[in-house]
């Protein structure tokens, strides 16, 4: 595709489009049927029409791709980010950028697609960060947006998950303020700002102790009672933070935010975990905060696993059934995880896309439904701005500036302000509202996550079942204070699964993408030790992630990386690619599991070569800590009741509170939705005992 058959869409020039889709057709090219049929032979099983439509298809053809890239992309990221993407593509046109990023005069688009490949290649593996942020960056974009708009590879890779159905009752039926009607005499005990795991807790206990709550949602409801489920593609962009396109200012780390009624609970995976005993005495000691130990933590845990129903898993799929079988060969520690989706639950991994059966009982299906029985009332679509205080100096919050759906701005009163919609909007909006802590946004922790895609010469269909049911916990305790790295399997919906997939070549990676069948996508899920900021966005107050893997964590991903490694091969995995820059894919020597003393020279010397390569990209679908918890002031954002130092005067009035991930510590390592829940309970039950104090008083 040229400029002259590109025009001006959005923000973009046709120069820039041409520019940008001469790297994107570089990653995913149009190659003939016999090309295809040479690197991937096993297609062929998909039919004539099929290869041939994924033989031809690239992203400049790919309508739907076309339209991610004109009209979300510029309205899902940052405007920093959007300019700095636009004026990349300005710098690969003229001689100079051609030269400084191409090693020629010749600009990009120019080159034909095997030198533009070699370039991209040098990028990914240069030693300058700077050429390996613009290789993650337009790399990450490019293969999410592919992953999720093109029916072509769809098909090839025989991705053709059964949908799951509502509920023959239907699900429970929200109502929802008109802002433009309801707002006026609307008077609120508090409000709390989000409406996800936190949010959610929060709102039930509040509302059933008779507290007029209101709940602001920055996302939608989406109810799943309609004809056709969801699909990856339109759930990114109906469910998921700036569409799912969210990422590190580095760009070498993809973020992932559920952004839809009831948060990322409706969103996760369902994997229930309790918080580690090392983590709760990290937590106890280094916060200063006994609660962590207690049995009254304990409690919470419990009350949050017997209201959802935490359940073994009741069955697993491929992917986790070949985890658990190469951890038992090996002899590492490993078990099932449990689940808050019942004993009968089987999604296809719908579960990513909101849970159409309803049997993940998450903030909608379980929490928000008792609030709004006990009263609790709900805006959705409305982005809370700012809290307002009073300008006597106590710092007493007067209520909080929404943004309504029309993109009006309203003040609305509130005497109580609960904070939780999520580790990088809940320190955005107390950064907005100028609180006086120089700790919010400072401690943000992400769970880096990289993916090792196993081939196995039997098909896993790696979207059926449920997502994550099995984790090995081997190397989970690294150092005393529990730092280290679980392995566990890894949504394997295109668009997720297969976008951290490493790049070695336009037509290797088409080749691959048809092996999809065959795959089991497991991830190193670090509990990081070095965390990262949030800040604001000078120009738009809209929050910025900064956030760099430190060496002490990327090394806890490899250990993790290594041992997934191992537990595909002990269970007869025919390729593992790993995400490590430069690295080749293992095959091993001879018959799986028959290698003999020369195979396992051949797999410790490809070891090495994980170990000595640079570090790829990074996924995280955790987000902790940026308001975090902590007995000093000095060192927390909240104390230990979730009260934010800095606002308030007067016994029994913090007035701003935090009841997200936001609070906690530090890193959970594992899925922080329990754990998030159990002190949001905590949190609750402070302001509800405060509320009632001041009634009586």
């Amino acid at each position: 595709m040229t400029s002259a058959t590109l025009s001006a869409s959005g923000p973009f020039t046709a120069d820039e489009l041409e520019t940008l889709f001469s790297v994107f057709d570089t990653f995913l090219p149009s190659v003939s049927v016999s090309e295809l049929l040479q690197h991937a032979p096993n297609v062929a099983y998909a039919g004539e029409k099929t290869v041939a439509a994924f033989a031809e298809d690239a992203p400049s053809k790919n309508e739907r791709f076309r339209k991610l890239v004109t009209q979300t992309l510029p309205a899902s990221i940052p405007p920093r980010k959007l300019a700095e993407l636009k004026g990349v593509l300005q710098i690969l046109r003229g001689p100079v950028g051609a030269l400084l990023f191409a090693s020629s005069f010749t600009p990009f688009h120019q080159h034909p697609i095997a030198v533009r490949e070699q370039i991209l290649l040098s990028w990914k593996n240069a030693r300058l960060p700077i050429y390996r942020k613009l290789y993650d960056s337009l790399s990450m974009m490019c293969f999410n947006l592919f992953m999720r708009s093109s029916t072509a590879a769809h098909a090839a890779m025989g991705y053709n998950p059964t949908p799951t159905s509502p509920p023959e009752e239907g699900h429970f039926q929200y109502s929802f303020l008109d802002p433009s009607k309801d707002m006026k005499k609307l008077k609120v005990d508090a409000v709390i700002i989000g409406s996800g795991a936190g949010g959610g807790v929060a709102a039930k206990m509040m509302a059933e102790a008779g507290m007029r709550i209101l709940v602001v949602e920055k996302g939608q409801h989406i109810d799943h009672a309609r004809e056709t489920p969801y699909t990856e593609g339109e759930a990114f962009e109906a469910m998921y933070d700036s569409a799912g396109i969210s990422s590190s200012i580095a760009g070498n780390m993809a973020i992932i935010q559920g952004s839809v009624f009831g948060g990322g609970t409706a969103v996760n995976w369902a994997a229930s975990l309790q918080t580690p005993a090392s983590v709760r005495r990290d937590w106890a000691s280094n916060a200063g905060i006994p609660y962590f130990t207690s049995n009254e933590f304990q409690d919470d845990l419990d009350s949050v696993f017997e209201y959802m129903g935490v359940s073994p898993p009741p069955s697993h799929n491929a992917a986790n059934t070949h985890l658990l079988e190469g951890a038992r060969r090996i002899g590492y520690a490993a078990a099932p995880v449990p689940q808050n989706t019942g004993a009968t639950h089987a999604c296809n991994h719908d579960c990513a896309n909101g849970c159409r059966s309803g049997h993940k009982k998450g903030s909608t299906h379980s929490f928000l439904v008792d609030a709004a029985k006990a009263g609790a009332v709900f805006l959705q679509k409305t982005y809370a701005r700012r809290i307002v205080f009073t300008k006597d100096g106590s710092n007493t919050p007067t209520g909080v500036v929404l943004r309504l759906p029309d993109g009006t701005e309203q003040f609305f009163s509130a005497p109580r302000i609960i904070v939780a919609a999520g580790s990088v909007h809940t320190p955005a909006l107390l950064l907005r509202s100028k609180i006086p802590n120089r700790n919010i946004g400072q401690s943000l922790y992400l769970h880096p996550t990289n993916y090792v895609h196993a081939v196995f010469p039997t098909p896993t269909v790696p979207f059926s079942g449920n997502i994550l049911t099995s984790v090995v916990s081997e190397f989970a305790n690294l150092t005393p204070s529990g730092h280290g790295v679980r392995i566990e399997t890894g949504c394997m919906q295109p668009a997720v699964g297969m976008s951290l997939l490493q790049w070695r070549g336009g037509k290797e990676h088409k080749a691959l993408l048809t092996k999809y069948n065959y795959i089991a996508g497991m991830i190193a899920i670090c509990r990081d030790r070095d965390p990262g900021r949030v800040f604001l966005d000078d120009a738009t107050g809209e929050p910025l992630v900064d956030y760099n893997v430190s060496a002490f964590d990327a090394r806890s991903v490899v250990i993790g990386v290594l041992a997934a490694a191992e537990c595909a091969r002990a269970a007869g995995a025919t390729e593992i690619h790993v995400g490590a820059r430069g690295v080749d894919v293992w095959k091993p020597y001879g018959k799986p599991g028959e290698e003999g003393v020369e195979g396992e020279k051949r797999f410790e010397a490809w070891k090495k070569q994980v170990e000595a390569a640079l570090p790829a990209t990074y996924g995280s679908a955790h987000q902790m800590g940026s308001c975090r918890m902590h007995c000093r002031e000095s060192e927390g954002v909240t104390d230990s009741w979730g009260r934010v130092y800095g606002t308030g005067r007067g016994s029994g009035h913090a007035g701003v509170w935090c009841a997200d991930a936001s609070i906690l510590p530090s890193a959970s390592g594992v899925n922080p939705m329990v754990t998030t829940m159990a002190m949001a309970r905590r949190v609750a039950r402070g302001i509800v005992r405060e509320w009632e104090l001041q009634r009586k008083a």
